[in-house]
């Protein structure tokens, strides 16, 4: 008798402990953190300092923030880990802009079939990337073009 009410025990436990795939994925998160730069081209001439500004917003909040751009060694990481959550942040930096700085420079583009494009490129593309507490990440991109 004491089996019986083991086993009946058990399934209870095991039927009611289950949850769906569907529940367990509503209770994660899947959105990544947004970011809008104010504004997100700008025009500049070599060796002026420039602000770049960036609203940056999650529900889970947000995390790490990381400003690159290799070709003139920018390199800002701010890491808001041991903070409380912060739903939103605002993101600001002054750079200053090389005075050798490319005005214009070709890329080449390539594609799946083989062929391949010459660009002339005249924007710098500066990256923010943004993760929230969750580790989302979204990649944000501010075009620098130098007069």
């Amino acid at each position: 008798m004491k089996i019986g009410w083991i086993l009946v025990s058990l399934l209870i436990v095991l039927f009611t402990g289950c949850e769906t795939t569907d529940d367990i994925l509503d209770t994660l998160d899947h959105t990544v953190p947004a970011v809008q730069f104010n504004p997100d081209t700008l025009e500049v001439t070599a060796g002026e300092k420039v602000n770049i500004n960036a609203m940056l917003s999650d529900e889970s909040g947000i995390q790490r923030v990381e400003f690159t751009y290799g070709n003139w060694k920018i390199n800002t990481i701010v890491d808001l880990s041991a903070e409380p959550v912060q739903p939103t942040y605002t993101f600001t930096t002054e750079i200053t802009v090389p005075a050798d700085a490319l005005k214009s420079w070709e890329e080449k583009e390539y594609y799946n079939d083989g062929t391949s494009l010459v660009i002339i490129q005249t924007y710098h593309k500066l990256l923010l990337s943004v993760w929230d507490k969750n580790r989302n990440l979204r990649k944000g991109y501010c075009y620098v073009k130098v007069k």
